[in-house]
């Protein structure tokens, strides 16, 4: 039942970004590689950098959006005593709910990429697969850092607005800061690919960075076990 529940809870969000972000992705690679010639490779790849840049962008507006709504939201529309009275804890409630944020998540990451593997396949000019897993990777497992914030931005603040409007913010925000200070470890980057893309060839280069991606995971379990302790300690 609650699985079905958060599913009802999110599946417009979810269905719209994945529309949106794959349609996107599809149609900009066709319509581009219109411009390119095969033996252009360089460009081809300097084209599946940019085609990421956008599916970032659009990646985390969708992630943010998904990981709003909750028991907070619930309370703000007078709701939340229904969901309340059911049989489990609130952090099975919200365990559901991040699981669920999760699955989408993943989806609108790989399926964008897939999009993209199967247009440029078609065309004549294929991506590697390689590059298309490694691009998929890092926005994934980076970017759920933007979810979990999301998650603990809407079980902290009250409002159909105010939690997405803060949620954006923090986005921009730590994105500016962490590339005047801590470039290194700036989140952006490092879902975009620019930590690990080759001027040259611009393909990704190098073994998979997988203690980055660890460090992001841990980073976005921190920020989800706080959302838990905020809403054990909620009034509602």
């Amino acid at each position: 039942m609650l699985w079905y529940k958060g599913w009802l809870e999110t599946r417009s969000r979810f269905l719209t970004c994945l529309i949106v972000v794959t349609g996107f992705c599809a149609v900009f690679i066709h319509y581009t590689q219109g411009y390119l010639r095969p033996e252009w490779r360089v460009d081809f790849h300097r084209l599946m950098l940019v085609a990421h840049q956008y599916l970032v962008i659009i990646w985390i507006i969708s992630v943010v959006l998904l990981g709003m709504g909750g028991l907070v939201r619930e309370k703000a529309n007078g709701s939340s005593s229904l969901t309340l009275s059911l049989p489990v804890s609130r952090a099975h409630l919200l365990g559901v709910r991040v699981a669920i944020g999760v699955l989408e998540a993943i989806t609108l990451g790989v399926v964008p990429w897939g999009a993209i593997f199967l247009v440029s396949f078609a065309s004549g000019m294929p991506i590697q697969f390689q590059q298309a897993r490694f691009y998929a990777l890092l926005l994934v497992s980076g970017g759920l850092v933007y979810f979990a914030m999301a998650v603990l931005v809407s079980s902290l603040l009250e409002g159909e607005y105010t939690a997405p409007a803060v949620a954006f913010g923090l986005v921009f925000l730590t994105m500016i800061l962490f590339d005047l200070w801590l470039r290194d470890l700036n989140l952006w980057r490092f879902v975009s690919g620019d930590f690990y893309l080759d001027r040259n060839t611009y393909l990704l280069s190098g073994p998979f960075p997988w203690k980055g991606t660890v460090a992001c995971l841990a980073v976005a379990a921190l920020m989800l076990i706080a959302s838990v302790k905020v809403l054990e300690e909620r009034e509602f």
